[in-house]
């Protein structure tokens, strides 16, 4: 009796070799032969859901099945795995494989693994053979979930587009002024120290531009008081109307070198104009006010501002966003326009 004990008990060790030495290298080193057996019970099935990939998962742990929902362009193989592995603890190992058993990658997209008619997905030491739906059914299902059947592409991109407007538009525009008050409130808190040295700059340069007019207009009464006593006084008419003339000539000739030196005409308006700004940089250096700062800020408190009035008129919300980027490329040209020509001015004036 022993002896055909240990007889069998030999023959069965040696069929189990036989049938380990038989079996496809790439399962080597894998699971043993009875995890490799499939739960027809518990299977793994892809289905669409709302056109949204739902993969449909037995847990090892309380043998109970779990659904996972996908998104096919964002989410990866890494993500699906990572979610079965904090759905149960009890998972040590996942991965996913190609039916000829070549491993996939968890940097491969949802939408590509869906691609593929049949894969395997390997739980601990698991396989369960998955078979991806056709994409045609989510096209389907779109169809017969719409009342309208949607039969071009054009009116699949204005639903789209409809459906983002009514979704995001309010959160954007939201999201988007706090954006813009922010930033304003960050240019008006540097701006405030800026415009009171600007003003103070203002003052004294008003004063003296005030100061030279005021002193031009008692040159020119003296100048007609001297005229006016040397004429009925001192000399006579005969006598002073050479230097009338002379001193009107000089005048005119003096005007024309303002004019060939500045390129400007001889205006009152400008000539206070050109003395105001050039006493202006000139305090500006030694106050330490930085000019080309408070241009800069100045110019983006404006630009947030218009931008801010942009977005709340109502005419601007329904825009199409090639439009509205074509609106605001044309208002920053002609704000650059108009910049570049005060930039032009400024040299004349220094002049």
């Amino acid at each position: 009796m022993r002896r055909h004990f240990f007889a069998s008990t030999a023959l069965l060790n040696r069929c189990r070799l036989l049938c380990h030495e038989c079996a496809p290298a790439r399962y080597a080193s894998s699971a043993p032969t009875s995890s490799l057996i499939h739960d027809r019970e518990h299977r793994v099935s892809v289905r669409y859901e709302r056109g949204l990939p739902i993969v449909t998962v037995p847990l090892p742990s309380r043998q109970e099945m779990c659904q996972f929902s996908l998104r096919p362009i964002s989410d990866t193989v890494g993500t699906l795995c990572s979610s079965l592995s904090t759905e149960d603890k009890g998972i040590d190992f996942v991965a996913l494989y190609s039916k000829d058993g070549v491993r996939i990658s968890n940097s491969t997209s949802i939408e590509h693994l869906l691609q593929f008619e049949t894969f395997r997905l390997r739980i601990n030491d698991t396989f369960y053979d998955v078979d991806a739906p056709e994409s045609e059914s989510l096209e389907s299902l779109l169809l017969s979930n719409s009342s309208e059947k949607l039969k071009t592409l054009d009116d699949i991109k204005v639903s789209v587009a409809s459906l983002h407007a009514v979704l995001n538009v309010e959160e954007f525009k939201l999201d988007r002024e706090r954006t813009l008050l922010r930033r304003l409130e960050e240019a008006k808190v540097e701006l405030n120290p800026l415009e009171e040295k600007k003003a103070l700059i203002d003052e004294e340069c008003e004063k003296r531009s005030e100061r030279l007019l005021w002193g031009f207009f008692a040159t020119m009464g003296v100048q007609t008081g001297i005229f006016a006593r040397l004429t009925w006084w001192e000399y006579s008419w005969d006598i002073m109307e050479p230097v009338t003339y002379f001193a009107t000539y000089a005048t005119v000739w003096g005007t024309l070198g303002y004019f060939i030196i500045t390129r400007q005409q001889f205006e009152y308006p400008a000539v206070r104009g050109r003395v105001y700004y050039a006493h202006f940089y000139k305090v500006a250096k030694q106050h330490e006010f930085n000019i080309e700062r408070y241009n800069g800020l100045k110019q983006l408190v404006e630009e947030i501002e218009r931008d801010l009035a942009r977005l709340r008129d109502p005419l601007y919300q329904h825009l199409p966003a090639k439009r509205l980027f074509h609106l605001m490329q044309l208002e920053r040209v002609a704000s650059k326009e108009g910049n570049q020509a005060a930039v032009d001015e400024k040299p004349d004036s220094q002049n």
